[in-house]
């Protein structure tokens, strides 16, 4: 599968972008490929060990959506942010972590780039440069293990809800 890239990804506005941050399951990239497409227009960067199109698992759980939905590949992370900043989007990392706030109570630029980290490690330290602001979905259960992919559902969710009000 050819690389994704028309020429509106790099600098649409009202476009957000999901940074995968070396996700370790193709079937968690696939589910953020049906995110985004729900959420269209949407973009996917991946990095590091993340699967690419073409993987039989993301292809199953995508459901079609890694052939309409724009991506881009990255070998690191701080590549990935470097060019995100290039295209003038806020950097949102989506982790549970001191001065991070509520996805519902953000303030959000629906253009922003939402960088979400591998299930083990969270989000690689080198992006705390490059990031403006963290949020969090706030969880009543004892354990605060929400799947990373899921928690792409709620920022998704949270996009299209402040879309659809304004």
């Amino acid at each position: 599968m050819p690389l994704l890239y028309p020429p509106y990804f790099h600098g649409s506005s009202g476009m957000p972008l999901f940074v995968l941050d070396n996700f370790r399951s193709a079937f968690n990239v696939g589910s953020v490929f049906r995110t985004a497409e729900s959420v269209t227009p949407a973009g996917v960067i991946l990095c590091g060990i993340c699967c690419r199109p073409g993987n039989r698992k993301l292809a199953h759980t995508a459901r079609g959506t890694q052939s309409s939905v724009p991506w881009r590949y990255f070998q690191s992370l701080e590549k990935a942010l470097r060019w995100v900043s290039g295209t003038g989007r806020k950097i949102v990392v989506v982790e549970r972590k001191a001065g991070a706030v509520p996805v519902f109570d953000a303030d959000l630029d629906l253009s922003s780039a939402f960088v979400l980290g591998n299930e083990a490690l969270g989000v690689a330290p080198e992006a705390a440069d490059w990031v403006h602001q963290a949020v969090y979905f706030p969880q009543s259960g004892r354990r605060d293990c929400i799947n990373v992919s899921s928690m792409a559902a709620v920022v998704g969710a949270e996009i299209q809800r402040r879309r659809l009000a304004s």
